[in-house]
């Protein structure tokens, strides 16, 4: 199954600041969104983990925004996920509306059971990362 995916999206008008551009923190809303949409994909969405006492937590974000989105620009995100180490995973995106790259962006997250670290179960991990 793959680990990269395309999630689509229409820029609504209550996303959009005075001038039609995307507010900025918008784009970790989009984010969560398309992680969502990866991890059903990939046959493990968030109830599954929260059944589990998993919660997933994020420790890192970056963006950059190289064109703005706009009312009602229909988009994509190129979303993949990977490992990063024993305690941490990654999602890349790469948000384009048609062929104009808009953002790139990078969320690192880790996963907390009973409100402490731990290494991301090995279930999991099977299923992110195939090394």
């Amino acid at each position: 199954m793959s680990k990269e995916i395309t999630y689509q999206r229409k820029v609504n008008f209550y996303e959009t600041d005075a001038q039609g551009v995307v507010h900025h923190s918008n784009y970790l809303r989009y984010f969560e969104e398309a992680r969502g949409f990866l991890l059903e994909h990939l046959g493990y969405p968030y109830y599954k983990m929260h059944n589990e006492g998993l919660f997933v937590v994020l420790v890192e974000a970056s963006l950059r925004i190289k064109h703005p989105l706009r009312y009602q620009d229909y988009f994509d995100i190129d979303i993949k996920i990977y490992v990063e180490n024993a305690y941490s995973f990654c999602f890349d995106y790469v948000v384009r509306v048609e062929d104009t790259l808009c953002a790139k962006a990078l969320t690192k997250h880790c996963f907390l059971k009973d409100n402490a670290l731990i290494k991301i179960p090995k279930h999991i991990l099977k299923i992110i990362d195939d090394r």
